[in-house]
């Protein structure tokens, strides 16, 4: 890893530490749920950066509770990017949402 990974790496670490030992092991299911409500809450106030993190936290630990160290989600983010750069993308949606045709 890079040193901007094992930053990555350490603050995954930290979290899914942190939040085991403050409310216990937990389920991908509860943190993504816990992440759907958070994002309604960088909706309200997009420019709360805390509010931001509060869903990386959240996204990082549930990965880490799925088995996903950074290295996995960085591999599985440049394979999905090479998908998306083949694809065929539509027209904005109503609310600007632009999705694959292909």
């Amino acid at each position: 890893m890079t040193s901007g990974q094992d930053r990555w790496q350490k603050m995954q670490d930290d979290i899914g530490e942190f939040t085991e030992k403050t409310f216990g092991k937990g389920t991908v299911k509860g943190k993504i749920t816990h992440l759907s409500e958070e994002l309604e809450e960088v909706l309200a106030d997009p420019d709360d950066r805390h509010e931001w993190a509060d869903c990386m936290i959240l996204l990082l630990g549930a990965a880490r509770c799925a088995g996903l160290d950074m290295d996995d989600l960085y591999q599985a983010m440049q394979e999905k990017m090479d998908i998306n750069r083949k694809r065929k993308w539509g027209p904005p949606d109503e609310d600007g949402i632009v999705r694959h045709v292909r």
